[in-house]
């Protein structure tokens, strides 16, 4: 039986990206929760709230990099300070439209970052995710 996620967060401006990955997630079985915050501000407020017990961590965050107010790199040195057990506890995945090769390698020298796709995600791609989830 397929492994199911119980919470995502989903970071991005696009609305219309968030419905069709939220469509995807739950037609495929693959998450209990999807919550959603539209830059790197709200994202941190959500953890935030999370880390104060208000509700669960999410599992994965699917991260944009090209946001408003504060974009998916600037998200990520505010994510980095976090604690490492926080950290620990969830996959982070850039899911972008960025055809930048350096945005690619960055995120390969960023260790938090677990995986890095384009939009949009499909079946197979939410598979290889749950492959890498800690047990």
């Amino acid at each position: 039986m397929k492994k199911k996620i119980n919470r995502v967060l989903l970071v991005d401006d696009d609305d219309d990206a968030n419905f069709f990955q939220e469509k995807l997630i739950r037609k495929n079985n693959f998450a209990e929760h999807v919550d959603k915050a539209c830059n790197g501000v709200e994202a941190l407020e959500y953890l935030n709230t999370c880390i104060k017990g208000k509700h669960p961590l999410p599992e994965i965050i699917f991260l944009d990099l090209n946001m408003p107010k504060m974009n998916g790199w600037s998200f990520l040195e505010k994510y980095n300070q976090l604690d490492e057990e926080i950290k620990n506890k969830i996959v982070l995945i850039i899911l972008t439209s960025s055809i930048n090769p350096d945005d690619a390698e960055k995120a390969k020298q960023t260790p938090e970052v677990k995986g890095y796709k384009n939009k949009f995600l499909n079946g197979s791609q939410l598979d290889e995710i749950l492959k890498i989830m800690p047990s």
